[in-house]
């Protein structure tokens, strides 16, 4: 069976429907509010009238010696007629009637009436006959010893205060059903306006490709406090791109310049072999070049390769506790041949505890190693020195007393294929530039960092750092 996929509602209409649902709330609350105040009003001016009402007949039959003649005249007087009514009376002596508003016993007979309680009398009673509302309750009235207990039985006429009511309810449901479109067009010209700057920053977003990312969504006028943050974290996600864009553009650029010169070398060679017999030697010449070449092509593929490698933030650290100076020591014995040709004395200096990866950290080493013994002048000293702890953090500085590197170019140093020396930069003997980005890559994959200080004709200092570590 094919589920269907439910299409997200936009936010505009949530916003509008919930505009809508929050004014018909409001607005219900305060119909709710004012049909109930208005019905408690006619509920009291009931429950007065009757009181009233009550209170007037008592003297009435005080007035009369408290015999129930004075008071069925005054009601008959009050009730009789063709003019409208406003409530109807019957008074019970004993139980037996004495007398009651005409045609009261047709249209409210006294079984409708329950009997009173004590002096307050019975509770106001509903009721509706026809097209007419009544309320109905019976009253006590005090009477003289010799007629015993008189009770009055009293129906007042609500039907035009219920046609009130009514027509309020109604007014009511025909305004709801009219706010209802009404709310839900304001609430989407609310939303959509809330959501213009949405719409802006889309179409700036939209209008950014990869021959456009120098562009930005501007800051002014001000975008409202909620989009504000989101808009900063745009444009910053645009310099990083644009920078990683940039970056793999001159690395692409360096790949293919790096790759040329030694396929040329090695393309050129085996056509000048092949344009004429040649002897053993010099063809021995030419494969040992080719040779030379193929090695620095391969040099080259796997140093890109490690620094794709490390630059994964799925490679993982294989950590371990070693001494630092063992393995600087070790690094140093690997250059020791390279170092006794130009009269170089490698020196290592202090000792420090290191939770690090083996492998990688003699990597480190040994490519700043590496650049000191190639610069360093003969006869002259290339200094390790280790200080610190795993509790604190490790340092190693290796200095060489070198030519130096000028001020313009120690920002760049880090960078793949940088070389301070251009015109050098295809001798094999000057590296392909990526020893250094190899040191960065893995100094970041540790949480530490590498920093270089120097001077033309004072050398050079590479500062390795690796971070305190939780035994």
């Amino acid at each position: 069976m094919k589920l269907l996929s439910l299409r997200p509602s936009s936010i505009s209409g949530r916003l509008a429907l919930l505009y809508t649902l929050g004014a018909l709330l409001a607005v219900g609350l305060f119909a709710l509010l004012a049909n109930w105040k208005l019905e408690q009003n006619f509920a009291d001016a009931h429950r007065d009238f009757l009181q009233a009402k009550a209170a007037e007949l008592q003297d009435d039959l005080r007035d009369g010696d408290g015999t129930p003649a004075a008071l069925i005249k005054e009601i008959l007087q009050e009730t009789d007629g063709a003019r409208l009514r406003a409530y109807e009376a019957r008074v019970l002596l004993a139980g037996r009637q004495a007398g009651e508003t005409r045609g009261m016993g047709t249209t409210l007979p006294p079984a409708l009436f329950s009997r009173s309680q004590g002096s307050r009398g019975a509770p106001l009673t509903p009721y509706q006959t026809g097209k007419t509302s009544w309320l109905l309750t019976s009253l006590p009235l005090k009477g003289s010893q010799g007629t015993g207990d008189v009770e009055l039985q009293i129906g007042l006429d609500i039907t035009r205060d219920d046609a009130l009511l009514t027509d309020f309810h109604r007014a009511l449901a025909v305004f709801f059903l009219l706010m209802v479109p009404l709310l839900l067009g304001a609430g989407q010209l609310a939303a959509a306006h809330a959501l213009a700057p949405v719409t802006r920053i889309a179409n700036v977003a939209r209008s950014i490709t990869p021959a456009q990312l120098s562009r930005r969504i501007p800051l002014h006028p001000p975008w409202p406090r909620e989009l504000a943050g989101l808009v900063e974290v745009f444009n910053l996600m645009l310099d990083n791109l644009e920078s990683s864009f940039d970056r793999l553009s001159r690395f692409s650029a360096d790949i293919a310049h790096e790759l040329r010169t030694p396929l040329a070398n090695l393309m050129g060679g085996l056509e000048v072999c092949l344009t004429r017999p040649r002897g053993d030697a010099e063809y021995r010449a030419a494969i040992a070049s080719a040779l030379e070449d193929g090695q620095r092509l391969a040099g080259l593929i796997e140093n890109l390769l490690f620094l794709a490698r490390v630059e994964n933030p799925s490679h993982a650290l294989r950590q371990e506790r070693c001494a630092a100076g063992e393995v600087c020591a070790w690094v140093a014995a690997q250059y020791e041949a390279q170092s006794r040709l130009k009269g170089l004395r490698l020196r290592i200096v202090g000792a420090a505890t290191i939770y690090t990866d083996v492998p990688l950290f003699r990597q480190v080493v040994g490519n700043v190693l590496a650049n000191a013994v190639r610069h360093a002048p003969p006869n002259s000293e290339v200094l390790l020195s280790i200080r610190g702890s795993a509790a604190s953090g490790v340092d190693i500085d290796i200095a060489d007393q070198g030519p130096g590197i000028a001020r313009e170019h120690l920002p760049r140093l880090f960078d793949r294929f940088y070389q301070t020396d251009p015109a050098r930069g295809h001798e094999a003997a000057q590296g392909s530039g990526l020893g250094l980005s190899i040191v960065r890559s893995i100094m970041e994959l540790h949480g530490g960092y590498a920093t270089i200080e120097s001077a033309p004709g004072q050398g050079t200092r590479v500062m390795l750092h690796f971070p305190a570590v939780e035994a």
